[in-house]
């Protein structure tokens, strides 16, 4: 199961941006491969910030008398929303192992594929659009 699970398992398609999404999340330093993979996660203004940061840490006297600190700017956008790609994936086949029970062993695949795409991708239909399909292609 945990190879399965992996980080570099055969599932994951671009382990650089899951394994990037980690480590930024967790406050670690990215690797070069990793901050290629993110880099559309970056901010615009983060480079600036950057630059202006480094200005400052330029002078230790600077630092010295400094009175306040300075909240460090976030460098990307908040990616802890995002879920793993893999995550849909298993959740997916889960739920395909639920429908394709004794019962339905019969279906035919197109079928089965039909349905498990209508019931993963429910929010974009209803009753009415499944009627209005099956109308046009009976003409």
């Amino acid at each position: 199961m945990k190879a399965r699970l992996a980080a570099n398992a055969a599932i994951v398609n671009y382990p650089n941006l899951e394994s990037g999404l980690v480590e930024f999340q967790r406050g670690e330093a990215l690797t070069a491969a990793e901050k290629v993979a993110c880099s559309q996660f970056r901010l615009r203004d983060a480079d600036k910030a950057e630059e202006a940061l480094e200005e400052q840490r330029d002078s230790i006297v600077k630092e010295a008398f400094k009175r306040c600190k300075v909240a460090k700017r976030a460098a990307y956008e908040d990616v802890a929303f995002i879920p793993p790609t893999s995550n849909e994936c298993e959740r997916f086949f889960s739920s395909v192992k639920l429908v394709y029970t004794d019962l339905r062993k019969r279906m035919e695949p197109e079928k089965l594929e039909k349905v498990m795409c209508l019931l993963f991708n429910k929010k974009f239909w209803d009753v009415q659009v499944v009627d209005d399909v099956r109308r046009s292609n009976a003409n």
